[in-house]
């Protein structure tokens, strides 16, 4: 009777792990959506604006000052897709590297690319579950013997160029 219930207990903790999984897959899409649409909006502007500079340099032979306020939309839209891009790396456990962008986990403390120290960012969730490993032997640290990722150049624990 204790193997049933269980067994009863780890289907019900995959079920509510699949679901999690499954409402941060349709959050991730949704972003992407909206990124989607703010990059739509950002080219029917480009559109515009280079219509707008084309018809008056046509007429005119000169820029027109009018452009700046499509400018600054641009801006705005440029804006909102960075936060959506933050938002999707918060709900994967990613951040960018402060020297070369490069997405890497949040308790890193050195770039894989570049070597960058970066601070580790404050833990505001449990650390997500180990993707399934690749069929690749692990890169590990000659320093401090941590696995890397396939293709890491520097450790990110210590900082140590391994590759």
């Amino acid at each position: 009777m204790a193997f049933l219930e269980n067994l009863g207990k780890r289907v019900g903790e995959a079920a509510q792990a699949a679901a999690k999984k499954s409402s941060e897959l349709v959050e991730i899409t949704k972003l992407n959506v909206s990124i989607n649409s703010e990059e739509d909006k950002i080219q029917k502007l480009y559109t515009q604006i280079g219509k707008t500079i084309f018809e008056k340099f046509k007429s005119e032979g000169s820029i027109d000052p009018d452009v700046s306020e499509s400018c600054q939309a641009i801006i705005g839209h440029e804006q909102n897709i960075k936060a959506l891009k933050e938002k999707i790396a918060e709900i994967k456990g990613l951040k960018a590297c402060i020297n070369c962008g490069t997405e890497m986990e949040k308790n890193q403390i050195y770039c894989s690319k570049c070597g960058a120290k970066n601070e580790p960012a404050p833990s505001t969730s449990p650390e997500p579950e180990a993707a399934e490993t690749s069929q690749q032997a692990p890169l590990k640290c000659p320093s401090c013997n941590t696995e890397l990722s396939p293709g890491a150049i520097f450790c990110t624990n210590c900082g140590t160029k391994v590759g």
